[in-house]
């Protein structure tokens, strides 16, 4: 967790001072994506979700258990990586623009990057039926409801 941390405040930081784009823009355009673009999304996460479960049944049965588990722990840490960024835009963006995108989204991206990491945790469940799931799950716990505190307290305290 602590690469994709310092991965995700390189991109923060080539934002701010690389590129320059306004955090309103980034939040009317993240919110407008997901709003404009739900069904698309939905779509594209069970399919990606289904794929990777039948791929990992069907490369298991063949043999192929490196490819298979390769899968699965690529969409497992891609999927960690956008619920870490997720949670700090929504802290970043309630901070800066008193914004909660949660709520303005809909919760959509939460729910989707959940599907992807329990398809996820899923295959690699197929391939490895020891394979420790709560050790995963904790960690996008604790990703996705940080910001839910820090708002808490940036409400009381500010």
């Amino acid at each position: 967790m602590l690469k994709k941390s310092i991965l995700l405040l390189l991109l923060l930081l080539w934002n701010h001072y690389g590129l320059g784009i306004p955090y309103s823009e980034l939040y009317h355009g993240l919110v407008e994506f997901c709003t404009d673009r739900r069904l698309l999304l939905l779509t594209i996460t069970l399919l990606t979700g289904g794929a990777l479960l039948a791929t990992a049944y069907l490369f298991t049965d063949c043999g192929l258990y490196k490819i298979a588990k390769a899968l699965s722990v690529l969409a497992e840490n891609l999927a960690l990586f956008l619920l870490l960024t997720l949670g700090v835009a929504q802290a970043l963006f309630y901070h800066l623009l008193a914004a909660n995108l949660y709520a303005a989204t809909g919760y959509l991206p939460l729910f989707l990057l959940f599907a992807l990491l329990l398809a996820a945790l899923q295959a690699q469940r197929v391939i490895d039926f020891n394979h420790p799931v709560r050790q995963a799950l904790v960690p996008a716990a604790i990703a996705a409801a940080w910001p839910l505190v820090f708002m808490a307290l940036y409400a009381l305290l500010g």
